[in-house]
């Protein structure tokens, strides 16, 4: 019990840029987030947010040409990915961590057979030394464990549906048993019969293994099923961090988090109209100045517009707001304080 009280993945003040000869974009702005063995933690924003940068970085596979990492740190088992070689990232990645990208399609190569891409992770990390017909074993089990029979190893991805396509790239990130899987919003393309399928599955597979897992995603109800902890990112920071208790049942919320629940179609109201978060997420090479969600926020005030507000904490729960949170703790305080 001991070890699964243990961080499996801490990020300290990580910040990440696109550079190029045009423009420099502010992808992931000073977010701090930790993981702990056999926990789930969901990322929800929307696109643009910093979600799968903030991913691609954990796995160092961020484009050497264009991004940087500007400062803070990626603690994984208590290795740091940001000052690792490539010899040791390639290590890193199928045996310590595993990512499940968006689009199965693109994530499989069509001239191999699906077989030949999951036996190449145990080939690349074969430490126990098995033989061929071991690891063809291994591929079959690992197969038959995501529900796809074994006799289809020979088969090439495009004989398979959108759905089977998914459980083969989630077969080729479980194979190796990683302390650490990262699941970039596995069921977007996906009807909602086979999104239930698979997220069933990785739940299942998570508690076999006790593997901890990063969910990726848009979807709300997705967070509610599968995490334990979730982190509300906006313009590359994180606005509001907590359990799941305090993100869907707390009283107190950042604008953002609110506008993102207001968006949910709700059975229970007569009105069949949703009601959207008005406006735009800002252009990452041009980030105001203040609170980055201060052009879209109806409670905006002129402090927002020019001071930055700092992740302020509560019993746990983080919120990035002058007004709400620890915020408005103070305020309370200040004001009985006054009032006295």
């Amino acid at each position: 019990m001991e070890d699964r009280k243990q961080k499996l993945l801490d990020i300290e003040h990580l910040s990440i840029i696109y550079k190029t000869d045009l423009e420099t974009v502010y992808a992931v702005n000073d977010i701090s987030l930790s993981l702990e063995a056999g926990q789930t933690l969901g990322l929800v924003g929307e696109t643009g947010a910093g979600k799968t940068t903030t991913a691609l970085a954990v796995m160092g596979l961020l484009p050497e040409r264009t991004a940087r990492i500007t400062g803070g740190k990626i603690l994984l088992d208590g290795q740091d990915v940001c000052g690792m070689t490539e010899k040791e990232l390639l290590r890193l990645r199928g045996e310590k961590a595993s990512m499940i990208f968006q689009d199965p399609m693109t994530a499989l190569n069509p001239v191999l057979t699906v077989g030949s891409q999951i036996g190449e992770a145990l080939y690349l990390h074969n430490e126990q030394e098995l033989s061929r017909d071991q690891i063809e074993k291994k591929v079959e089990e690992t197969l038959e464990m995501v529900g796809i029979p074994k006799e289809r190893k020979n088969e090439y991805p495009y004989q398979f549906s959108g759905g089977m396509r998914q459980r083969v790239v989630i077969a080729i990130a479980l194979v190796c048993n990683p302390d650490l899987l990262i699941a970039d919003e596995p069921t977007t393309a996906l009807d909602v019969t086979i999104q239930a399928q698979i997220l069933s599955m990785i739940c299942d597979l998570q508690r076999r293994y006790g593997t901890s897992v990063i969910m990726i995603t848009h979807d709300l109800g997705v967070v509610a099923e599968t995490c334990d902890m979730v982190g509300i990112m906006y313009a590359g920071e994180i606005v509001e961090y907590g359990t799941l208790e305090d993100i869907f049942t707390g009283d107190d919320h950042h604008p953002y988090t609110k506008g993102l629940f207001g968006s949910i179609p709700n059975l229970w109201e007569e009105s069949d109209r949703l009601h959207p978060i008005e406006g735009l997420m800002p252009d990452p090479t041009q980030l105001p100045p203040g609170c980055r969600f201060a052009p879209r926020c109806a409670e905006c005030r002129e402090i927002c517009r020019g001071t930055k507000p700092p992740l302020q904490e509560e019993n746990g729960h983080q919120i990035r707001c002058h007004f709400h949170g620890g915020a408005s703790r103070k305020a309370e305080e200040r004001k009985e304080e006054a009032d006295e």
